[in-house]
């Protein structure tokens, strides 16, 4: 496999990765994300949306997950919705440590030039400096350095509009690494945590009625085919979906290689699937792009029945 270094929707791993690397310790992003075992699995939204990911998870809960599997103690503070934003605490831990902020609406970061047209997606930043009026912060997105009005960090960071999370002002300080785990207990943690979602995602379909796993990535080949597009659900395939999952696919293909053959070939081939959907998607050659989802949800079967047969 050649190695894909560039763009790619990693906020939370990315954040994590510099909130890390503030007490000296290298995580690579792409690493981290793998940790989080949020990337496995797919499910179909209330909106039919699809994403390549968890349902029965969140980012949050990926991240703290990470944490564990990797051998550090993360400070991590979340309010109960309808608080007030925690203004005076957020000074004070500032002052301590930087802070890895989120989940924020993307709606109110309004140094984003396309602000306007995400809102009620999530994202995650790290907070470096505060004054007065506004905080300073890495936007993982592409925006270093940045001031974000304090009005709108609290329309962002109460994340009203933001389903996948539960609480407001949540955030992560002071990383302290507590345990050295050997390549060998990192691999079976994380292991154990792929197994774990799999199984969270088929209970959580079943009580929840959602579309998960291969019957979602099937469900929307079937949606494509039939012709019913709407413009929403082309934009959030080629601008987030598609591109991601790739790009979590190598990732994972990277982690595997050394260790089990079968599932780093595995996530090679989706990760080449995930390239052709994209192609044909910006072609608008829908059968092309049914027909690949079916060949990804083929390969997504055999990934779970590997990794849960282990």
């Amino acid at each position: 496999m050649t190695r894909y270094l560039g763009n790619g929707a990693y906020c939370y791993a990315n954040s994590a990765s510099m909130l890390l690397s503030t007490i000296g310790e290298d995580v690579e992003p792409g690493f981290f994300e793998v940790m989080t075992g949020f990337a496995l699995g797919a499910f179909l939204s209330e909106s039919n949306r699809i994403f390549f990911d968890s349902c029965s998870s969140s980012p949050d809960e990926g991240v703290n997950r990470a944490f564990d599997i990797l051998g550090f103690h993360v400070q991590e503070k979340v309010k109960q919705d309808g608080a007030l934003m925690p203004l005076d605490e957020l000074r004070e831990d500032l002052a301590v440590s930087p802070i890895m902020l989120g989940p924020l609406d993307m709606g109110h970061l309004t140094y984003n030039p396309n602000y306007r047209y995400v809102g009620g997606s999530d994202h995650y930043v790290l907070a470096l400096d505060i004054n007065v009026q506004e905080i300073m912060l890495h936007d993982p997105a592409g925006y270093p350095y940045v001031w974000l009005p304090l009005e709108q960090l609290d329309l962002a960071w109460k994340a009203e509009r933001i389903k996948c999370s539960q609480g407001s002002y949540r955030y992560w300080l002071s990383p302290e690494r507590i345990e050295s785990p050997s390549v060998e207990l990192v691999y079976e943690r994380s292991l154990r945590l792929f197994q774990s979602r799999y199984k969270q995602q088929a209970i959580y379909g079943t009580d929840s009625n959602y579309v998960v796993g291969t019957n979602a990535i099937l469900a929307k080949a079937e949606h494509i085919r039939s012709g019913n597009l709407v413009h929403g659900e082309i934009e959030h395939l080629i601008h987030f979906a598609l591109p991601l999952g790739a790009k979590r696919a190598m990732d994972f293909s990277r982690f595997f290689a050394g260790s089990h053959t079968q599932l780093a070939h595995l996530k090679e081939l989706q990760a080449r699937l995930f390239g052709k959907c994209q192609s044909a998607a910006m072609l608008q050659e829908w059968c092309v792009l049914a027909d690949t989802l079916e060949q990804l949800s083929e390969v997504e079967g055999e990934f779970e029945a590997a990794v849960t047969a282990l």
